[in-house]
């Protein structure tokens, strides 16, 4: 892998802007959500073969998870994994293992 440069560390998203993107005012979901939120970040890092979001990407990054994220708290079940919009916004960045 390249040189990465961290500039900074935490978390990809918060919970307001999350509940934002997912129209929900109440806090009755919040845990639930915030364990997909965790899952769709793991998911997006997983499928670029990454531990880290390159700097420069967060906002990618951020939009990909949240639609993943959303795909989850509407489906419930999330059997089709990562949604093909994410898929398409985070391929670029994706390190193919051969």
């Amino acid at each position: 892998m390249g040189n990465v440069v961290v500039l900074s560390t935490g978390p990809l998203y918060t919970l307001a802007e999350v509940k934002e993107h997912l129209r929900v005012d109440t806090d009755d979901d919040d845990v639930t959500i915030q364990a997909y939120m965790n899952a769709a970040e793991s998911a997006v890092l997983q499928y670029c073969n990454i531990s880290l979001v390159p700097v420069g990407t967060e906002q990618v990054f951020k939009v990909a998870a949240m639609m993943y994220v959303a795909s989850l708290y509407e489906d419930r079940g999330g059997l089709d994994g990562l949604p093909r919009s994410s898929r398409l916004l985070i391929d670029p960045y994706r390190w193919l293992r051969v």
